[in-house]
């Protein structure tokens, strides 16, 4: 976290440069995806599946603006989440679920600028606040309704995306992808299944610049 510290001590730093700074709200649509992947034990199984999970942001924006660059901090509330089916010989049918997950984002983007068009790349630190699942509510599943979870509770990542600032009004559209593992395990009945999550993410925000 010390990077972060840094990044808005930078931040500031160029302000003082004479540098044109603007804070805003933002918000918008994520769309997230797991590579496809099967995870196997006790007979049971669960496949992490290609869906495209739709979930929102909103929070705050900071941008910086200088000398044909930019850089842009954020403070996001994140809904997302990732669909899975899981099998086991003893039930009539699969059971498709949904594991959702509740963070705080703070993606800092930096980049060139050319006029109103941006093109940016950096670093995005989540907190996962909290995470559920529905596959104890589907009528197929049948087994056993001892279910926990284990999540790591911070994960880094990076996002990169372009840009357009129209006045005030700040449109992006940026991709992001995961350096770190969002599972450690899930356990359902005496089944314990070792995860390697690493979501990626279709981003697309609207903010609106005070000043």
């Amino acid at each position: 976290m010390k990077r972060y510290f840094l990044v808005i001590i930078l931040l500031f730093t160029m302000q003082s440069l004479s540098a044109q700074f603007s804070v805003g709200l933002r918000g918008g649509l994520n769309f997230t995806s797991l590579p496809v992947k099967t995870y196997e034990v006790n007979n049971a199984r669960i496949e992490a599946l290609p869906d495209s999970y739709t979930g929102f942001h909103i929070g705050l924006i900071t941008q910086a603006k200088f000398s044909g660059f930019f850089i842009q901090p954020e403070l996001l509330f994140v809904s997302s989440g990732n669909h899975f089916r899981y099998e086991h010989p003893d039930q009539e049918r699969d059971v498709f679920f949904i594991q959702r997950f509740s963070k705080i984002d703070f993606p800092v983007l930096l980049g060139l600028r050319g006029g109103p068009i941006r093109l940016g790349l950096g670093p995005v630190a989540s907190y996962i606040v909290e995470n559920s699942s529905n596959i104890l509510d589907s009528e197929y599943y049948t087994g056993d309704t001892n279910l926990s979870e284990k999540f790591n509770s911070l994960t880094y990542g990076y996002q990169f995306g372009v840009g357009l600032d129209i006045g005030n009004i700040v449109l992006d559209l940026k991709y992001e992808g995961s350096l770190s593992n969002y599972s450690e395990e899930i356990s359902i009945g005496n089944s314990t299944f070792v995860f390697d999550t690493r979501p990626r993410q279709i981003i697309f925000s609207i903010g609106l610049l005070f000043y």
